[in-house]
């Protein structure tokens, strides 16, 4: 493992390993293959704009393509594709000598003053020796707004022996008629697996013994930038010397080990505070950072979050399993919010109290809406209702239905006259479609095994009406706001509290609801409102005896209504008894508009609101 030059003098691997031709370049093909035809084909710009993240090669191709410019060694009077890279013009390039060729450095020279000096007074001046005189500038972007306009005019209309090459990291910083004036080339990021190949392959030049799963994680950890992962290659040699594994790394970097961040996950996902607070006691006593573990947690999550997609391999042991319990949608929440926090923390004076604290609120703020809304859409079709995600808990736990308590036992035998008929449990379409799955009719007696079946029934005859009346919205708007109390042959609706303005439409349609009952049962069904739908000149109704639910408590029965003819010809109740104004009868104030035709627009809404077309 050799890494001095002649004069014992170290050098780093980012600058012994700094491609000297266009064939060395990792991961920017495109631009590598585009300035090399342009340069066999005579067609050179005046001048180029290289933008970037960091680490990716700006500057390197910059000087390659300097030396392409300039370079004698082939024979020839002209730009080669290819610099042999030994010729002087080369040589000098390299070492950032030449003469005709000036790296300038923008954020150093941001005054006109200095742009003037170094530039403009020099541009028109021929140079000394080699072919072109390129003019290199660097983080052009920090240049000041009177130095970009200053250095406007000379770059749109360059001596023909002049080629400016500029490079920065941020492009919507530069002026777009500077923009305007070069050609552009956008220098990408370059891949986890470009990366760690590259790194292999100086690795085996270097005798160095580095696993692929370390190389891997050093190339993650460079965040897209070649020059970022040689630096911390050269730092993990100076940490282990010539074998560098994944432990080690991960040592060196301060990386949460990935048994822990599974368990914060699973923790965050089954909301299990216990367990997520021994996640954070482990990393206090093992010395590991707060905002390295968020991190470290947030791009384990987006892992996961493509996982969850079919995308790119399985994360840590196990993920595969955390993956099938929750939505991709859940997953990509908690990395927003798991984001926030990571700000939240960098300003905190105890990091690891504001990271629990804050993954704590995201645990309890952050729901699975996606799976919730897949049960509940499953429970409105009727359905059975689906099992939860293996990682996420149910709703609420299932309980079986217990076994009514045997009547007591009859004393004496009372006359066949005398004897009330056993109520029939009355099961309401909400206990039947949130307990559809746990009632057991081997548990239940034999009254209730039958009522039971009853409402299953009733559920499915309701349910087609609901399809019937998908076109009539005023039918379906009243089936869709009310509840509904199924018996054997009588259904009961009501409103609850603050839709009890629906009673008055619901009274106008009871024919037809009853209609489509019969129609589709076969038998005749008898629809009526619950309390407060009887008008208020009528008397008191007839009391029934209380019936229960299977699962529920004793209730009341609603009481029986008048008969649907009747119903339709009453007057709609009152609302509230709180609003008198809806109470007052003002037809005698209103004259019937006699020899006037309804129009055909207004008389849906008459059927909904009793009442004549007034003049």
């Amino acid at each position: 493992m050799e890494m001095f030059d002649e004069q014992n003098q170290y050098v780093s691997l980012a600058n012994k390993y700094r491609p000297q031709k266009f064939e060395d370049m990792v991961g920017q093909e495109s631009i590598s293959k585009t300035l090399q035809n342009a340069l066999k084909l005579g067609r050179i710009a005046h001048a180029y704009l290289f933008y970037g993240p960091r680490g990716c090669g700006k500057t390197t191709t910059a000087r390659i393509l300097a030396k392409a410019l300039n370079c004698t060694g082939h024979g020839n009077d002209k730009p080669t594709p290819e610099p042999c890279g030994t010729c002087p013009q080369c040589t000098e390039i390299a070492q950032s000598a030449d003469m005709d060729v000036l790296e300038l450095d923008a954020a150093s020279n941001t005054q006109v003053e200095k742009v003037r000096e170094a530039i403009i007074d020099t541009v028109a001046l021929a140079s000394s020796r080699d072919r072109f005189k390129v003019f290199i500038l660097d983080e052009v972007h920090m240049l000041s707004t009177s130095s970009f306009n200053a250095l406007l005019k000379t770059i749109e209309e360059p001596p023909a022996h002049v080629v400016f090459i500029l490079a920065t990291t941020e492009k919507h910083k530069v002026p777009a008629t500077i923009v305007s004036r070069c050609q552009t080339f956008r220098f990408r990021p370059l891949t986890v697996d470009e990366i760690s190949n590259h790194l292999l392959d100086l690795a085996g030049a270097e005798n160095i013994d580095l696993t692929p799963a370390a190389a891997k994680i050093i190339a993650k950890n460079a965040g897209g930038a070649m020059r970022d992962a040689l630096t911390l290659l050269d730092r993990a040699i100076a940490y282990s010397g010539e074998r560098i594994d994944e432990k080690l790394v991960g040592d060196m970097l301060g990386l949460t080990p990935d048994e822990l961040i599974g368990q914060a996950l699973e923790a965050l996902i089954r909301k299990d505070g216990a367990q997520l607070h021994g996640v954070f006691e482990t990393l206090r006593e093992e010395g590991f950072d707060a905002n390295s573990f968020l991190k470290d947690l947030k791009n384990t999550l987006g892992d996961l979050f493509y996982f969850s997609l079919g995308q790119g391999a399985e994360p840590f042991a196990g993920a595969s399993k955390m993956v099938q319990g929750v939505s991709s949608g859940f997953l990509a929440q908690l990395s927003r919010k798991i984001n926030k926090i990571i700000e939240e923390v960098k300003f905190s004076d105890n990091a690891s109290v504001s990271a629990e604290v804050g993954l704590f609120t995201v645990m309890d703020s952050c729901l699975d809406i996606e799976d919730f809304v897949r049960r509940l859409e499953a429970l409105e079709r009727g359905e059975a209702r689906p099992a939860p995600r293996a990682a996420e808990p149910p709703l609420r736990p299932a309980a079986k239905t217990p076994a009514p308590k045997p009547a007591p036992a009859v004393q004496e035998p009372k006359p066949a006259a005398a004897v009330k008929p056993a109520p029939q449990p009355a099961v309401s379409a909400d206990i039947l479609a949130d307990e559809e799955e746990d009632l057991d009719e081997e548990v239940l007696s034999a009254p209730a095994a039958s009522a039971v079946k009853t409402a299953l029934t009733n559920r499915q005859i309701w349910d087609k009406m609901l399809k019937q009346f998908m076109r009539s919205p005023f039918v379906y708007d009243v089936m869709t706001n009310c509840s509904v109390a199924f018996n054997a042959d009588q259904w009961v609706l009501s409103f609850p509290p603050g839709k009890e303005f629906y009673q008055i439409p619901a009274q106008n349609k009871l024919p037809e609801l009853e209609a489509a009952a019969q129609k589709i049962s076969g038998r005749p069904i008898r629809i009526t409102l619950g309390d407060g739908s009887q008008p208020q000149n009528e008397g008191p109704a007839p009391q029934k005896a209380p019936q229960a639910a299977p699962n529920g408590p004793v209730k009341a029965a609603a009481a029986p209504t008048k008969t649907t003819s009747e119903n339709a010809a009453a007057k709609a109740p009152a609302i509230s008894d709180e609003e008198p104004f809806v109470k007052g009868n003002f037809e005698a104030d209103a004259a019937p508009a006699n020899g006037k035709q309804t129009p055909e627009e207004l008389k849906d809404i008459l059927e909904m609101f009793p009442g004549e077309l007034l003049a």
